[in-house]
């Protein structure tokens, strides 16, 4: 399993689980290729987390949007299409099992919690914006966002979320 984990910093695939002498100080996992360490707190981002938002676009192609809040024993998934009206919106109801495989993969195969804030490049002055954003019963929001620069596991993302935005033809 370690050896399909890519690094959140430099997407290589050199993981190696960091040793710890303090667990809860340092990170569960080590980049072989940037030294980086990532993954502390994976457990209870996952416990936590009740709300995760992203949005992606640009300008001449629209917006599309995923929402996915829980709720007592279920979530409810919002996904809206570039451009949309309200008419293509998609809401559908999921398990609370489904939302937990959703919040893995984002906090211990994405670790985006180790993202940066903010990704721009100021050289170009359209293109493509996005934004995640996660709340938790108790901790601070967390929010990255970025323009035409992306983390380096942005695309496994993308593809991830691929198959919800597929449903409203986005």
């Amino acid at each position: 399993m370690i050896d399909e984990l890519k690094c959140p910093y430099c997407g290589n695939q050199t993981v190696e689980e960091s040793e710890r002498q303090q667990p809860e100080v340092s990170d569960k996992y080590k980049c072989g290729t940037c030294g980086k360490t990532f993954g502390l707190g994976a457990n209870e981002s996952i416990r936590q987390c009740h709300t995760f938002c992203f949005t992606y676009g640009g300008f001449h192609g629209g917006f599309k949007t995923i929402l996915i809040e829980e709720r007592d024993g279920y979530a409810d998934i919002q996904i809206t299409a570039p451009y949309s009206l309200g008419d293509d919106i998609l809401k559908v109801r999921i398990t609370v099992d489904e939302w937990q495989t959703i919040k893995t993969y984002l906090f211990r195969e994405l670790f985006v919690l180790s993202w940066d804030e903010d990704y721009y490049d100021s050289n170009i002055m359209d293109g493509t914006q996005w934004e995640l954003k996660l709340k938790f019963d108790n901790r601070k929001k967390f929010k990255v966002a970025g323009s035409n620069l992306f983390p380096a596991l942005f695309d496994e993302l993308l593809e991830y979320l691929d198959p919800y935005f597929k449903q409203v033809g986005a």
